[in-house]
This record gives C-alpha cells, structure tokens and sequence, in this order.
C-alpha cells in the first residue's frame, strides 16, 4: 500500500504486528512510525514508548528478543528496525522465520532503502503483515498536502496561497509542518490564512536567499555566489536540500521562459502553475537573463550532481560549492539554441 493508505488505515483498520517500510525519504518514514505509536497508544489507552535500533548496530537476536517480550508497564511492544538488509544471510533467514510467526503483542517495524531488495522476507510480510511504500511527495503534489494539513488544524487556505508557503519555505515536509502549525497560532480565530499572513509569519523566507543566489549566478558574480551559499549553510540548509531548491528554481525558470515565449500571460502562467503571480513576475524577471542553451547547461550541471551525491562519497557542502562555480560561470547566452523543453520534474 502507500502512504496515504497507511495513515488512513492507521485510524480505521485493525493494526498489524508486522509492518515493512519501503522508501529513501526518512521524514515520511519518521512520521509514519510516530503515527503508529500514537495509534498503538490510542487503542491501548495506556502510555508506550516505541523502541527503535539499527541493524548495523544491533544482531537480530537481540531484535527478536526483544520483539518477542511483552514490556514489564506496557501492554505492547512497538519496535522499528532501520535497514534490515544490512543483515547477513544467516540472520536474514532468522528474521523471515519470526515474521511467518509474530509475536502477537508486539508491533514491529522493518525498514527498506526503495533500491534494495529482499524477495523472500517481502512475501513473508504480505503474507502476514503489510508493506508500505514510501514514495517522495512530487513538489506539485504539496500544495494539496498543505492545505489537507491548515484544514487539519481547523484553517482555510487557497491553492495559490499554499503555493505560496511552499514556495517560501521548501519542500521539506517538516519544516512545512512547523510552518504551517506557526501560521495557525498566528491568525488566532480568523477562519482562513492568507497571503499577507504567509509572508509576515513565515521565519524560513530561504526562496529569497536562492532568487539573491541566481541573480548572483547568472550575472557572473562568484564572490556573491560564494558568500550567499556559506549564509545559507551557516543558517543550518542542507547541501541537498539547497540543490533540491535550486533545481526546482532552474526548473521555474525555464517553464515561465517557455510559456512567456509562447505567448502566454504571466497570469496564465500563474494560473496554470498554481504559483503566487508575484514569484511569477520575479522569476520571469530573472528568466530574461538565461538564454535556452544557458538553461539547458543548468539542468545538466543540476542533474549531474544529484546523481554524483547519490552514488558517491562526493562531499555535499564542497560539491555544492563547485555547482555554483560552474553555474556563476554561465553568461546569458546571446543566441538560443533548441532544446527539449524544459522539464516537468528534475530526477
């Protein structure tokens, strides 16, 4: 099942004593397992404190003594064991064994990288338990996430101001989370939380910081460059998160450019991309001074470096700063050459 499916289930299903976590995106897989232990407590109604280990740390052994015993003041034992594949065979064929018999007072947790695979302890789950799949939320799909979370908490929201928010805060649903529990404390009693109140309450405002780094990029001003991005790392932004942002920028950029070329309004665009029409205006603003060939260098450079963090030991922090070398050293190409378009999503 996916994720929606799981925290739906998580109020209205039985639970189950065997769950296994799919998925690369430790933010989902963190607040999938706080919600389990809530509801483990919820239909209890006693107190639990979930456990959680690492297989690198802990042999199965241990994990499956402990699976296997009733806490001496809890009525349940919830535990979550993160990569599990990290096992070796012989402990892998003790797991499967336990999870075709699961302790039925205890709810465990296993966790799986989306990459890795293990065929045998996956049919034993299905069999016997569930498998969640945790897919990273696609950026478009935010907004809705949003608005789902303000409507949650008793507030109204517009698309286009939930745009907004995430325009202003990122992609991090956590920090969206923390945002969006500020805004409601902010408007007090008012039904609906507006624009004006997303830009006077929001503290994470890091879109501003990446427009001022773009601007500085594609003027050719390294120096500024350089000193935005230690600002922003100092302030405590993951490297990747910053290339997360960048990419999403480059992305903007050359979809406002390709529809503006096209003919098409910045209200339409606005519209058609569910955006604030100001961060339209301000990226077309900026769009004008990349030229398609200038655009298409971006999006590879960006490209290249998510898949070099991914498969090598290659130092965020300095990849990053090489990025934007490379990037503050594109110039406005003068003569557009064709490309593909720009791109719906980057990897």
């Amino acid at each position: 099942m996916d994720s929606r499916l799981f925290f739906k289930q998580l109020r209205e299903a039985p639970l189950r004593n065997i769950y296994l976590f799919r998925g690369d995106d430790t933010s989902l897989l963190d607040k999938a397992w706080e919600a389990l232990v809530e509801a483990v407590k919820a239909r209890e109604g006693s107190p639990i404190q979930g456990e959680q280990l690492d297989a690198k740390e802990t042999s199965v052994h241990e994990v499956l003594s402990r699976a296997r015993t009733v806490p001496m003041f809890a009525p349940r034992r919830v535990l979550r064991v993160r990569d599990v594949d990290l096992w070796p065979k012989e402990h892998r064929d003790l797991l499967e064994r336990f999870v075709a018999n699961p302790s039925p007072r205890s709810h465990v947790v296993l966790t799986l990288g989306s990459k890795k695979s293990w065929k045998n302890l996956e049919k034993a789950v299905e069999a016997h338990g569930v498998i969640v799949d945790f897919q990273p939320m696609q950026e478009r799909q935010l907004p809705v996430w949003v608005r789902e979370k303000v409507a949650a908490r008793g507030k109204a929201m517009t698309p286009s101001v939930a745009s907004l928010l995430v325009e202003a805060v990122g992609t991090d649903l956590h920090a969206l989370e923390t945002e969006i529990e500020k805004l409601c404390l902010y408007v007090g009693d008012a039904a609906s939380i507006t624009a004006e109140d997303v830009e006077a309450a929001c503290s994470r405002i890091r879109s501003e910081h990446v427009f001022k780094l773009m601007d500085h990029v594609v003027e050719g001003r390294s120096k500024a460059a350089f000193e935005t991005l230690r600002q922003l790392l100092l302030k405590g932004d993951a490297p990747l998160a910053l290339l997360a942002l960048l990419a999403r920028h480059v992305r903007l950029l050359w979809q406002v450019k390709d529809g503006l070329d096209r003919g098409e309004t910045m209200a339409s665009l606005a519209q058609k991309m569910r955006l604030h029409p100001f961060v339209v205006e301000k990226t077309a603003r900026l769009a004008n001074l990349f030229s398609e060939d200038a655009l298409l260098q971006l999006h590879a450079a960006i490209t290249a470096m998510d898949l070099s963090l991914k498969t090598t030991t290659l130092d965020p922090a300095r990849a990053l700063e090489g990025l934007i070398y490379r990037m503050a050293a594109l110039k406005a190409q003068k003569k557009a050459v064709p490309s593909p378009g720009p791109p719906s999503e980057f990897p």
